[in-house]
């Protein structure tokens, strides 16, 4: 308890006062999309615009094959056998906001499994930078590892810092580009979907503001109502 609270106290503030910096825009729904949509344009978008182009509810889910926090390779089919599946994305070990979203997640997580579904989360860093997340809130859901964010890129939600922003960041002793191994400052947003058995998208929340995440409560919520709806056809 005391290291989390050392890690938040060294890293809190620096993110406060870069969000500071950012508009702090109220949620938008991003618009619907079409299914055979799969990525965005090669200039990556800022974060409102992400919002605009990312995958939607009526979507298909991307197909992926990702490695675990061991290492071990998990396919999007195979996930799908195990039920519907809440993916979340999130921006890395580094964010304060991240790692207090993902342990309340797992506090959650038996209500979200009762309800239907299976916690997937995703970033850019490597397995063994996953591996520090889950044992750091000792998560016992999937989270798994997204290289170069080819899969964040295929749901539209990658985005790039703006530069003051990562200025900000580098002063305080963190280069995002250089963290996560990629050319360009990138990052997805805080999205989570939920997606059917059918690989359909149910449910996404999507919103430029890094520190407004769905709520465990509302994810608990569209299960129900998923798993209701199954049941009646």
């Amino acid at each position: 308890m005391k290291t989390k609270l050392l890690y938040l106290s060294l890293f809190a503030l620096p993110f406060l006062i870069s969000a500071c910096a950012q508009s702090s825009a109220t949620k938008s729904e991003a618009p619907a999309v079409n299914s055979s949509q799969t990525s965005i344009s090669k200039d990556t978008a800022s974060e409102a615009e992400a919002v605009k182009t990312a995958l939607n509810v009526g979507a298909k889910m991307p197909s992926f094959s990702l490695k675990d926090s061991d290492g071990k390779s998990v396919s999007s089919d195979d996930l799908l056998k195990q039920g519907n599946l809440v993916l979340v994305f999130y921006r890395g070990a580094w964010c304060p906001f991240c790692n207090l979203y993902l342990n309340n997640l797992q506090k959650n997580a038996a209500a979200i499994k009762e309800a239907g579904g299976n916690i997937i989360a995703i970033s850019v860093e490597n397995p063994d930078k996953s591996r520090t997340v889950a044992r750091k809130n000792d998560l016992q859901f999937t989270v798994l590892s997204d290289p170069q964010l080819e899969t964040a890129r295929k749901f539209g939600i990658v985005y790039e810092l703006p530069k003051e922003t990562d200025e900000t960041y580098k002063s305080k002793g963190l280069d995002v580009a250089k963290n996560n191994e990629m050319e360009k400052a990138e990052l997805p947003l805080g999205a989570t979907y939920i997606v059917n058995r059918k690989g359909e998208i149910v449910y996404a929340f999507l919103d430029p503001d890094y520190k407004k995440r769905a709520e465990p409560e509302v994810i608990i919520e569209n299960l129900k109502k998923l798993e209701n709806s199954a049941e009646n056809k």
